[in-house]
C-alpha cells in the first residue's frame, strides 16, 4: 500500500513532502516553499446544475492542458495556480494563454481574475485536516473582484 501511495503522490508533492506522508508525519511537514505563483480564478455560469458541471469539467481540463494545476472546484469556482507544482515547470505565457482560450470557448458563461504574485506552496493545514495548496497576498481582494465582474468579463489583477 506503501509504494502505490508513493507512486501516486510522488508526480504531485516534494521528496521531502513525500517522506513525511509515508512516515505519517504532519508534525515534521516540510515548510512551504516561496514561489512566484500565477493564479486563475473563474465562476462558471448556466441554467442547470449539469451544465455548469460540465463547463467546470471544460475549465480545468483546458487549465491542465496548459500545464495548470487545478487546486479546487467549490460550487461554481475553479481555482488554477502556476509555479505551484515542485517540478518547477515553466509557466511563461501559460496563464495568459489559457485565460484567453477561456474567453474563446466560453464567451459570456465565465468571469476570470488572473494575477500573479509571490506566495508560498506545499501543505497547508494540521495533523487533523491538511491539504496541497497555495497562499497568496491580497487573494481575498482577487475574490472581491471576482465577485463583482459581469458574467464575459475578465480582468487581470496586479498588486
Amino acid at each position: 500500500m506503501q509504494q502505490r501511495t508513493k507512486s501516486v503522490l510522488d508526480k504531485y508533492v516534494n521528496r521531502d513532502a513525500l517522506a513525511a506522508i509515508l512516515r505519517d508525519d504532519g508534525a515534521k511537514r516540510p515548510a512551504l516553499t516561496a514561489a512566484y505563483i500565477e493564479c486563475v480564478l473563474v465562476f462558471v455560469r448556466g441554467d442547470t446544475p449539469d451544465e455548469i458541471s460540465q463547463r467546470i469539467g471544460r475549465v480545468a481540463e483546458m487549465a491542465v492542458s496548459h500545464g495548470g494545476v487545478v487546486h479546487d472546484m467549490v460550487c461554481e469556482l475553479v481555482v488554477i495556480a502556476f509555479g505551484t507544482h515542485p517540478t518547477g515547470l515553466l509557466t511563461a505565457g501559460k496563464r495568459a494563454a489559457l485565460v484567453a482560450q477561456l474567453g474563446r470557448e466560453l464567451p459570456g458563461h465565465l468571469k476570470i481574475v488572473h494575477g500573479a504574485a509571490d506566495g508560498h506552496y506545499g501543505l497547508i493545514g494540521s495533523e487533523s485536516h491538511m491539504t496541497y495548496g497555495f497562499l497568496l497576498p491580497h487573494f481575498n481582494a482577487m475574490l472581491g473582484r471576482l465577485s463583482r465582474l459581469e458574467f464575459g468579463q475578465i480582468e487581470e489583477f496586479a498588486e
